[in-house]
């Protein structure tokens, strides 16, 4: 199941994921454009002018920029702060049963990029491309909380059990005795949210291999809109 749904490389410079959700695509939009609703499954955004030249940004850090297409229930562009061509986009259809969602993540042609020193912050393909298995595996990490918020599931809640995370609830289960006076919901976040960081480091190791496999070496930088 997980190989169905990683991403793929349409070209040196522009990555897809494709996801179907069991709710209508006017839920889905929702989800994807109130701020509110981003907050609890993406990165809580500090700007959000959702019209055609509105600024955004995500948290307080690089993730900003400007809207380029806002089109409900159905297409929402962002571009990047560099304002060099790179952006992100949704693209949400009807389905049986429910709503397709197709992410395309596209950078302007550029680098070279450095590594950086988590986990997932290595370059598979080399220096002169910017997927880094920590970053494509983390939008692989949000399609998932998406499905959970959608659904009304905890966020992670959903995950398989592994060692870690029992050895996680045994130490949870036996912190009244240590006295660090936690309230059960406060466990219960940080076992989620640990079993959270646990399964995006999976996936760092996935898509390391995933990139390493299925990156188009070679290919010519794409040029324009590839969508």
């Amino acid at each position: 199941m997980v190989e169905a749904e990683l991403a793929r490389f349409i070209d040196r410079w522009t990555m897809e994921y494709v996801r179907f959700y069991p709710h209508p695509v006017e839920r889905l939009w929702r989800a994807i454009t109130d701020p509110a609703e981003l907050a609890q499954w993406f990165i809580p955004p500090t700007k959000w002018e959702l019209k055609v030249g509105g600024a955004y940004r995500m948290h307080d850090d690089g993730f900003a920029g400007v809207v380029l297409a806002v089109e409900p229930p159905t297409r929402l562009r962002l571009g990047n702060a560099a304002a060099d061509g790179g952006y992100i986009e949704y693209q949400l259809s009807e389905a049986p049963g429910g709503a397709r969602m197709r992410f395309v993540n596209h950078f302007a042609p550029g680098g070279p990029y450095r590594e950086l020193g988590d986990l997932g912050g290595d370059l598979p393909a080399g220096l002169s491309t910017p997927w880094r298995p920590g970053f494509v595996g983390g939008y692989h990490a949000f399609w998932d909380d998406l499905a959970d918020f959608l659904d009304g599931a905890p966020q992670n809640a959903r995950l398989p059990t592994t060692e870690m995370s029992r050895v996680v609830e045994e130490w949870a289960a036996q912190t009244d005795v240590f006295g660090y006076g936690l309230t059960q919901a406060q466990l219960d976040r940080i076992v989620r949210g640990l079993r959270g960081k646990e399964r995006w480091n999976e996936l760092n190791k996935i898509y390391r291999a995933h990139i390493k496999a299925t990156f188009p070496y070679g290919a010519a930088a794409a040029e324009g809109d590839p969508s």
